[in-house]
């Protein structure tokens, strides 16, 4: 990704308000919502499995900070030992409100994670986050600063489907800049940071895609989205993925999931 494109900076942009309004985050704040049960799936079977295999075998936790938890499926679904704290962090008062109500064993919080400088966490999750923030080096590194691991999710979008995406703050998502794997990795590094553990994931090879086809043909009535010959089209596209699997990576988007820790003074 071209310098001036990662750097690239929104102006005048109320990011709080921003994703108070956004249809997503509001969908998703409705119990029982289709939004809320497609996120459920995407936590439980790709989002916590994913990023807990990054931490060593038999590791216990004992408090864990997310940033950026929006409606608070993942912090709530974290495992932690008896009596440990969970915490989730937010910039969006809408998004924290629906998280305390949903999930009251919960803390959660509105406002800047630098406010938590004295705090100190086992782990410091950030799960679709960093494509959301302007300065996303200096973001990273503030993060792990709160933590012995910060644990990332990172959406890698150098794929044929969003080539032509417009990102910024209109974007369908919110997304301010794309990644590839080696951005991804370079961030890291320009954070300050060293890398544990890390894997790259394509969320349709993996047993969120079926159940997510099951919840749509459920609630909706059919497996895929759109008219019936935008349906065949889809259908046919995700059948080809499967059958060729090289054809399906450079379709789809892919996930980074990485462990990294503040890299050792020298």
């Amino acid at each position: 990704m071209p310098a001036d494109e990662r750097e690239a900076a929104p102006v005048g942009v109320d990011f709080s308000a921003l994703y108070d309004e956004h249809p997503e985050y509001v969908a998703r704040r409705a119990s029982g919502s289709f939004e809320q049960a497609q996120i459920d799936i995407e936590v439980r079977l790709f989002k916590l499995p994913q990023l807990m295999r990054l931490l060593a075998p038999g590791r216990v936790l004992r408090s864990v900070l997310e940033i950026g938890c929006a409606t608070g499926e993942l912090i709530a679904a974290v495992p932690v030992q008896a009596g440990g704290r969970k915490v989730g962090m937010d910039i969006s008062a809408a998004n924290v409100a629906a998280a305390q109500a949903r999930f009251p064993d919960i803390e959660f919080r509105c406002g800047d994670f630098r406010d938590a400088r004295g705090e100190h966490f086992d782990v410091v999750i950030m799960s679709d986050v960093l494509e959301h923030v302007p300065d996303d080096e200096a973001f990273l590194s503030d993060a792990a600063a709160l933590g012995d691991t910060v644990l990332v999710n990172l959406p890698l979008e150098d794929n044929w489907l969003n080539r032509n995406r417009a990102y910024g703050p209109a974007d369908v998502s919110g997304h301010l800049r794309r990644y590839s794997l080696a951005d991804g990795l370079a961030l890291f590094d320009r954070a300050g940071l060293e890398v544990t553990a890390f894997a790259q994931v394509w969320i349709h090879e993996t047993p969120t895609e079926p159940a997510r086809r099951a919840l749509r043909r459920e609630r909706q009535g059919a497996e895929y989205t759109g008219a019936w010959p935008q349906r065949m089209v889809k259908h046919a596209v995700f059948a080809t993925a499967a059958a060729v699997p090289a054809i399906g990576r450079r379709l789809f988007a892919s996930n980074l999931f990485a462990a990294a820790r503040k890299r050792p003074a020298t």
